[in-house]
């Protein structure tokens, strides 16, 4: 399994993923904007502030990540994920976004869980994150 950089023509491979991921998530019932997820991915992988990473198991790509780094309202820098979901590598994965965090100085990261999964929280735990306040939504 690895690890590695995102390049434009990984999108043709991790978008069926996120298809997959947002017909099993709060989201479903909206229309899925490829040109914006098209937008965020390129932004993500050309600017040292953007995070865009593959995970590739056995040849084939099995999750990823995209990322940004932003100072939020009170002027912290904040590195927050816009997608994740791995089929393998999960911890990593997410152990490299912290890492790419670090070293360039946030210091508040984010990772958003809108699942609910229980794995996925205690995995969250287990590398070193905490899980603070609750997030409210609603689907109009």
């Amino acid at each position: 399994m690895e690890i590695r950089d995102a390049t434009f023509n990984d999108l043709e491979f991790i978008l069926p993923i996120m298809h997959q991921v947002h017909a099993e998530s709060i989201f479903k019932g909206i229309e899925v904007n490829e040109a914006t997820i098209q937008r965020n991915f390129v932004v993500a992988m050309s600017f040292d502030d953007g995070y865009a990473k593959v995970v590739e198991h056995k040849g084939k790509i099995v999750g990823a990540l995209v990322g940004i780094i932003m100072d939020n309202h009170f002027g912290i820098r904040c590195a927050q994920d816009l997608f994740s979901y791995a089929g393998a590598g999960t911890d990593r994965l997410l152990k490299d976004f912290l890492l790419w965090a670090e070293v360039r100085g946030v210091r508040f990261v984010q990772i958003t869980d809108l699942s609910d999964s229980s794995r996925f929280q205690k995995l969250c735990q287990l590398i070193g994150l905490e899980s603070i306040g609750v997030n409210f939504v609603k689907v109009v």
